[in-house]
């Protein structure tokens, strides 16, 4: 696929900065970074520029260090965790969190009231209230803490570096809660309320560092679906499985999967057509908005590269 045409293609983003990046198992087959870092400044986005991964974070970060714990993954955590025992989430299992089928909500706005440890510990004496597996926050901040109680050391980030401040950084979002502009330091107020940063969110990659932390999760198989809910949301441990709300475009492979961050990155896996592909931008800079059309231009990315690639 020429870088031509991708560069082309980044350059009508309707997002200020963003940096693409299409590979198979052997090697990176284009890439391409367009666009301005801080529209404040008008600094423009460059090859070494660190990303907000949101909750890329779950899926690059949290869910591997879990997996090398090699705990049991059908025991409630609150047998293998005393922090967790007699608390409402304790009764979880480790697939429970990372499949999202733990009944716990999608987020809670701890950060409003809490900091630091305190949130863990809300978010593991939280009813599991949801009647089916939802998408959520909760069960990340509790497998982060888990595997930081567990292990006695801060997540690994695997190359990617958690919390900040890294710089140069892409500016996100002009944030209410702080009252400033979020640039080199965590979008994510949970996790900026954690400390930094949290098994949820608070993961910061250059294009290069995503993509190889991606390339690794490129099998030639899907994982397996855990969790099934009534609107037809498919999860793995970890990763939205095909339909996944659309991550893959209209021509998506019935065995892709992926993931996504709200400051507008996504990770798309077609694992029967050997490719993946990395899209990191900052959709909400200066301010969070309609996300149609982030969506809209994702969609025709995606198609070009299954016409160019298939």
């Amino acid at each position: 696929m020429p870088d031509t045409w991708l560069h082309d293609l980044t350059a009508q983003a309707p997002m200020p900065a963003v940096a693409v990046a299409v590979f198979d198992r052997d090697a990176t087959v284009a890439e391409s970074v367009h666009g301005v870092a801080d529209l404040t400044t008008g600094r423009p986005v460059t090859r070494d520029c660190w990303w907000d991964l949101a909750s890329l974070t779950k899926v690059l970060v949290t869910l591997p260090a879990v997996l090398r714990l090699g705990l049991p993954r059908d025991r409630p955590i609150g047998e293998l965790w005393p922090r967790a025992r007699g608390r409402a989430a304790g009764a979880c299992t480790v697939d429970d969190l990372l499949a999202h089928r733990s009944g716990l909500p999608a987020t809670v706005r701890f950060y409003e009231t809490l900091h630091g440890p305190a949130i863990v510990d809300a978010a593991l004496g939280t009813a599991r209230s949801a009647p089916e597996p939802v998408y959520s926050d909760l069960g990340y901040i509790i497998l982060g803490a888990l595997v930081e109680d567990l292990t006695g050391r801060p997540l690994d980030g695997g190359g990617l570096r958690l919390g900040g401040p890294v710089a140069p950084a892409v500016a996100t979002e002009l944030c209410p809660w702080r009252g400033r502009l979020i640039c080199g330091e965590v979008h994510d107020e949970n996790a900026a309320a954690l400390g930094g940063y949290g098994g949820h969110a608070g993961a910061f990659g250059t294009l290069d560092l995503v993509t190889a932390a991606a390339r690794r999760s490129l099998g030639p198989l899907p994982p397996p679906c855990l969790a099934q809910n009534s609107a037809g949301e498919r999860f793995a441990a970890g990763w939205w499985l095909h339909p996944a709300r659309g991550l893959g475009g209209p021509g998506a492979g019935r065995d892709g999967f992926g993931a996504s961050g709200f400051v507008g990155n996504r990770i798309w896996f077609e694992p029967s057509r050997g490719y993946g592909v990395v899209v990191l931008s900052n959709r909400i800079h200066p301010t969070r908005g309609d996300r149609t059309p982030y969506a809209a231009w994702c969609d025709d990315l995606l198609t070009r590269i299954a016409t160019e690639l298939t």
